[in-house]
Parts: C-alpha cells; structure tokens; sequence
C-alpha cells in the first residue's frame, strides 16, 4: 500500500520546487526563526557539493535506482515498514532525477539555519532528499526476518 505515496510524493516534490523557483532567491528567507529558512539553490551535483556539474549522469542513475526500486516494490510483497522505506527512497530518486535531466539541475530551498556545529554547514535540501533520507532510516530501523536454516 505504501506505493501509492510514490507518484503523490514525488508530484509534491515538483510542486514544492516550481514554487520556489518563482518564489524564492538565494537570500534566506527565514521560515521558522533561526531554524530553517527557504533559500533557493540550484544543484548541478550530488548532496554536499560532490559530483558537480553531472547533472544528467546522475540524473539517469536517479532513474535507475527509482525504477528498480519501483520493480521490486512490484515484484515482491514486502512488511509495511520496509514497503514504506522502498517506497521513500523511489519517490526521492525519481523526484531530483526529474530536475536533474529536466532542469540541469536540482532545485533546493529547505536551509537549516542554526549553529549547531554538526549541522551548521548543512547543504540547502529538499522534499525528495529528506524522502532518501527518511527512506534510508526506515529501511536501516525495520525489523527483518531471519531466515532459519
């Protein structure tokens, strides 16, 4: 059941990001106090600066990993935590490489503004990437069976 949050999340995702590419500038705009503003960015990497500039290869790698991410939620039934996790992770992957190969680039506007010394330098982020995030959690907490020999 948690596939369908896939096309909602990642139709969300676009939403949220046309809305700030008409609405946003790279000038924080605080958005709950010193915690979090909207700043708009435009990422032609991956998260923390790597990959820069290869936009549409990790765009098709994006693809990649949400559709087959998408088989194997198709292929398979799966508990609902782990179901949920895969389906996070989909929806994220699919969600940036549709800006990565339609845009040239992903568009970020979530900027963690505290001075948390861990977090203080986070990059501005996005739906899809706290979908990954989210997922990646998930997946790494649900319980899993062992197989007994």
């Amino acid at each position: 059941m948690p596939t369908v949050l896939v096309p909602l999340l990642v139709a969300l995702d676009q939403t949220l990001k046309l809305w700030a590419l008409e609405n946003l500038s790279p000038v924080p705009r605080p958005l709950l106090g010193d915690l979090l503003y909207l700043t708009l960015v435009k990422n032609t990497g991956a998260g923390f600066g790597l990959l820069e500039g290869q936009a549409f290869l990790l765009g098709w790698l994006s693809f990649l990993v949400g559709g087959l991410l998408l088989y194997l939620l198709a292929s398979r039934r799966y508990p609902f935590g782990q179901a949920l996790a895969l389906s996070l992770l989909a929806a994220g992957a699919l969600g940036n490489g549709i800006d990565r190969l339609g845009r040239g680039a992903v568009v970020d506007y979530l900027d963690l503004g505290t001075p948390i010394p861990l977090i203080a330098n986070f990059p501005v982020f996005n739906l899809a990437d706290v979908c990954v995030t989210a997922g990646a959690a998930l997946l790494l907490l649900a319980p899993r069976r062992r197989r007994r020999f």
